[in-house]
């Protein structure tokens, strides 16, 4: 539902309990600190990274560019985060 209000650009009022929203804060910080703590950061090369979503490399390049899938350089080696790309293959936005 709120998806599709927002997506018309409309204005919309909530009213919401103060209890309510330090609840959905909270679980938010929690579920964010969870995913932090218990998995350390893999980095794929190009390759392993274009095999998973099935793509030319080429098409990482530009996705880097346009900021879809940003890569990182360790030294001179161009790395992506799997969780990244994770996110990709569960069409999840990043």
């Amino acid at each position: 539902m709120l998806e599709d209000l927002r997506s018309k650009n409309s204005q919309t009022l909530m009213i919401v309990s103060q209890d309510d929203l330090e609840r959905v804060v909270q679980n938010a910080i929690d579920k964010l600190l969870e995913q932090r703590e218990n998995k350390p950061e893999v980095y794929l090369t190009a390759e392993e990274t274009a095999k998973r979503l099935q793509v030319d490399r080429s098409t990482l390049w530009r996705w880097n560019k346009e900021g879809y899938l940003v890569s990182t350089k360790v030294g001179s080696k161009v790395r992506y985060k799997l969780s990244d790309v994770e996110r990709i293959q569960k069409g999840e936005l990043i």
